[in-house]
């Protein structure tokens, strides 16, 4: 007999326990239960979103530039920060989203349960079901799915996508993807369609991503090869492609946004490739637009006098850290907290050097200690690193060396980073610190 709930809390308790792994790879489950509810198509337009990093913020640029084409879309990404429902949404209009509500959500639920029978569904199976059995029912002209983990056998792999994306190939996810980049671009690129567009916007991608798009006959278009970005001198940045109803190539001129610019490449490019793309005026006015909370989340505060930024980044592998490294000014303490599965010390490499980190423990099965993290470090002799039970107080032992280290009047930056579990740890945090004051508040 189907189980049924009356609240999210009781559905999303009993997704956590109706499948003994929380991960496992493979798609028959979910195909299965797609084919009985009829999912595989949840809007006339679906586009599927992958990549190591970069997935969440393309997916948010697209919805803002369908918005100026005058379509309606609704997205799927993960995980969430706050609640549960920012994992669907619908957007109508470049200026407002809605996020699915509890009601919207406890019915899909309850579709999906009673589409499954006897079939078994990890928590993410689920939940990726209901999502396209919810964007179905808001009869939307354009989904948006992001890609959860890997590619070729996630459950979102499962829908007939007239456009795919890859936004990077790096090292994550070893455990489930493989060891190398060849393995990993391999199970990335398994989302392209026969005869349809691919974007790839990783600049000189493993062979093993080349070999597999072309096995599975995909239209590739590669940056750095078929698309190219130059940066100018007004701080913005020009894109140069091959345009759809033309013979020679397009350059447009871009303001800097406040995402990378790769990933507004590859929406843009993904957007020409199917006939999609707003015009010019729409398409810098949803870069403007496109703001992505935990992803470069920048709140200047006050602290005993002292005035600060905090800088909130989910950057948990070597390649976001790059990518935050050149957003940085005068950052010199951070605080680092992680999942078991990520790797500390190559995203500590892979930014500026930043003398003074405070690692913070992260609860749950999933959670990584701060003396885990510290055994996997290596120590430089002017860098410092101190463990904390918890990411708010390890963000209170940073404001008061901030505090204590530079002048009343002077602007630093204090960098929160390591998941999305950290981020929302800290905005909580920064609403609960005595003596703390974000400006405005």
């Amino acid at each position: 007999m189907a189980a049924s709930f009356k609240t999210k809390d009781e559905w999303l308790n009993y997704l956590e326990s109706t499948h003994p792994a929380d991960i496992e790879m493979g798609l028959a489950r979910v195909t299965q239960v797609a084919e009985k509810l009829d999912l595989f198509k949840p809007a006339p337009i679906t586009i599927i979103i992958g990549g190591t990093n970069g997935k969440g913020t393309t997916t948010a640029l697209l919805g803002q530039l369908m918005a100026e084409k005058g379509l309606s879309s609704a997205c799927y990404n993960s995980p969430h920060i706050h609640q549960y429902n920012e994992r669907i949404n619908r957007r109508e209009s470049s200026t407002s989203a809605r996020l699915t509500t509890d009601q919207e959500l406890c019915i899909a639920f309850s579709a999906i349960e009673e589409g499954r029978g006897e079939i078994p569904l990890t928590y993410f199976e689920f939940g990726t079901l209901a999502a396209l059995w919810q964007i179905k029912q808001w009869q939307v002209d354009v989904a948006l799915l992001e890609v959860g983990l890997g590619g070729r056998l996630d459950a979102v792999n499962i829908v007939d996508a007239d456009l795919s994306i890859v936004t990077s190939v790096g090292l994550d996810h070893q455990d489930w993807l493989g060891d190398t980049l060849d393995l990993i671009g391999y199970e990335k690129a398994g989302i392209a369609r026969k005869n349809k567009p691919l974007i790839c916007g990783q600049p000189n991608v493993a062979s093993g991503f080349i070999e597999t798009a072309n096995t599975l006959q995909a239209n590739t278009l590669y940056q750095g090869q078929d698309f190219s970005i130059t940066a100018n001198e007004k701080e913005g940045w020009s894109l140069i492609f091959e345009n759809k109803t033309s013979t020679e190539k397009e350059r447009l001129e871009l303001p800097k946004g406040h995402i990378p610019y790769y990933n507004i490449a590859s929406a843009i490019v993904g957007l020409e490739s199917i006939g999609l793309l707003p015009e010019i005026e729409g398409i810098c006015k949803a870069i403007d637009n496109t703001r992505v909370e935990g992803r470069l989340t920048y709140i200047p505060c006050e602290y005993k006098g002292h005035k600060l930024t905090f800088i909130l980044d989910v950057a948990h592998n070597p390649q976001a850290a790059q990518f935050l490294a050149a957003q940085l000014k005068d950052c010199k303490t951070a605080v680092l907290a992680m999942l078991a599965d990520k790797n500390p010390a190559a995203v500590i490499a892979s930014l500026p050097k930043i003398k003074q980190w405070q690692l913070a423990t992260l609860t749950g099965y999933r959670g990584q200690t701060s003396d885990q993290i510290l055994e996997q470090l290596s120590p430089e002799d002017d860098q410092t690193f101190i463990c904390f039970d918890s990411v708010k107080s390890a963000m209170v032992d940073a404001l008061e060396m901030a505090a204590k280290s530079e002048p009343a009047s002077a602007e630093s930056q204090v960098l929160v980073i390591g998941s999305f579990l950290t981020v929302s740890a800290a905005e909580l945090a920064i609403g609960t610190i005595e003596g703390l004051t974000p400006y405005g508040n």
